[in-house]
């Protein structure tokens, strides 16, 4: 199955949403992967990057430092990017929030990391146990070498991040549309990861293209229950070949997440169909580096804590100060390698201080005018009728054309909009504003309503406005 073909076999129509479906509680899915007869080495607090957010979100794909991370900055870094906020209890049972936002607070993702030279720990590959704040040595090798050739890339620095996806979390609640979920929340993780890095002063990127078995093998996974996704490096990197290699290396077995198997033939063709075997590829960074506006915005640390969807927007009057400096540190750039953009953005605004009600198609960092007058009511019944949308001063909606694209444009294409989310996410709560992703609507019709071309389809909305 091809990506595009995927994307419309899960589309959700007004029939598609309203067919029975029963949650499995008793094969209700762990959201911690549990790692047997292991060593752990115990992380820092949080200490927290006390830059001001909108400063580090201006800044994020201008030139950094080349250098290492410290033991308490790679603290730091994981619990930034999957580290656990807050914990409430519901019914008897403790939920544990995250970093980052994922739909259903299902969490289909797991975080390693390929550590060369940090004071106090071996070199390896370690996995990030959020439950505990610690880092569970896997394999204690000096990877390097090998992981450049992995990841076609010369890697700079002493610690690289890379996120997996365990799909069944997702798909226990959403079935086959769960992989859109996994790169959305994959883009997330990604996003915090390297506005991390640029508040310590590096140059902090994603990596998407890489030899997917050869990561996989370093990482112990199987590639198809669990895969890689992304890595986060300190700089950006110059392509790199490297000769083959076999890995036999023993890897500490682990719990399932779910009791009963779960295993969906859809998913794992449609993520295996982007996997590549050679480094015959080209990689492109955007760069930024400029005059920014002064803005007083939220430190870093306090934006990364206090995140969290809300939805009790107000429909108050927002600013026209605070809709400007939202956009332009959120959807100007993004230091990934899939070429930024991969996606498309419009707006859908509603009672923002010098700008017209309507929808707005975003390109260059000018907005321009598709329709006039208030859809917030049309666009909240686009996105599963859900009413707080039709209350959001801002819904950004991000699409992907397909036209020419391959799978791996695909994933690069939702990871990007789930990144560019996250910085939503962020620069709104460093501003006062709430924020909620949606990723549930109804696809053609939400198409039709933007003219979009054939083979362009909507992927994430997000909801940005006032809230009590």
């Amino acid at each position: 199955m091809n990506c595009y073909n995927y994307h419309i076999k899960t589309a959700h129509t007004f029939e598609s949403v309203r067919r029975p479906h029963y949650l499995d509680w008793s094969n209700y899915p762990s959201p911690f992967k549990v790692y047997k007869g292991i060593k752990k080495f115990s992380l820092l607090p949080f200490k927290g990057p006390l830059q001001e957010t909108l400063d580090v979100l201006y800044r994020l794909c201008g030139s950094g430092a080349e250098d290492v991370l410290s033991f308490g900055e790679l603290s730091d870094l994981a619990f930034a990017m999957n580290g656990i906020s807050r914990v409430e209890n519901f019914h008897g049972e403790e939920f544990y929030f995250r970093t980052v936002p994922s739909a259903g607070a299902l969490y289909p993702f797991e975080l390693y990391f390929f550590v060369k030279e940090v004071e106090g720990i071996p070199d390896g590959l370690y996995h990030y146990q959020p439950i505990d704040h610690s880092l569970e040595l896997l394999v204690e090798k000096d990877f390097f070498e090998l992981l450049q050739t992995a990841l076609c890339a010369e890697i700079p620095g002493n610690v690289v991040a890379v996120i997996t996806s365990i799909y069944a979390r997702s798909a226990w609640k959403y079935r086959t549309r769960a992989y859109r979920y996994c790169l959305l929340d994959a883009g997330h993780m990604a996003s915090n990861g390297v506005v991390f890095l640029r508040s310590v002063g590096l140059g902090g990127c994603v990596v998407s293209k890489f030899k997917d078995d050869k990561l996989n093998q370093l990482l112990g996974v199987d590639g198809e229950n669990e895969f890689a996704l992304a890595a986060v490096l300190i700089d950006r990197p110059a392509l790199f070949w490297g000769d083959d290699f076999i890995v036999t290396y023993p890897y500490p077995p682990f719990e399932p997440v779910v009791r009963k198997p779960i295993y969906n033939a859809e998913i794992v063709n449609t993520h295996l169909v982007g996997n590549l075997d050679s480094c015959e590829f080209y990689r492109e960074y955007p760069d930024s580096d400029g005059v920014y506006p002064e803005v007083n915005s939220l430190p870093l640390k306090d934006a990364l804590l206090r995140r969290r969807s809300k939805r009790k927007f107000t429909g108050e009057r927002l600013d026209f100060e605070r809709f400007k400096y939202l956009l332009e540190s959120s959807l100007n750039c993004f230091p990934a390698d899939w070429g930024f953009p991969q996606t498309s953005f419009y707006l859908q605004v509603k009672n923002v201080e010098g700008v017209a009600d309507g929808i707005y198609a975003v390109g260059d960092g000018e907005l321009y005018p598709v329709m006039k007058g208030d859809f917030s009511r049309e666009v909240a019944y686009l996105c599963l009728a859900q009413g707080f949308i039709a209350r959001a001063n801002v819904n950004v909606i991000f699409t992907f054309d397909f036209s020419g694209k391959g799978c791996r444009d695909y994933r690069g294409a939702l990871m990007e909009a789930g990144a560019l989310g996250e910085l939503l996410y962020l620069a709104a709560e460093s501003l006062g504003l709430g924020v909620c992703g949606i990723g549930a609507f109804y696809d053609f019709d939400l198409k039709r309503f933007l003219s979009l071309p054939e083979f362009e389809y909507p992927v994430y909305v997000v909801s940005v406005g006032i809230v009590k």
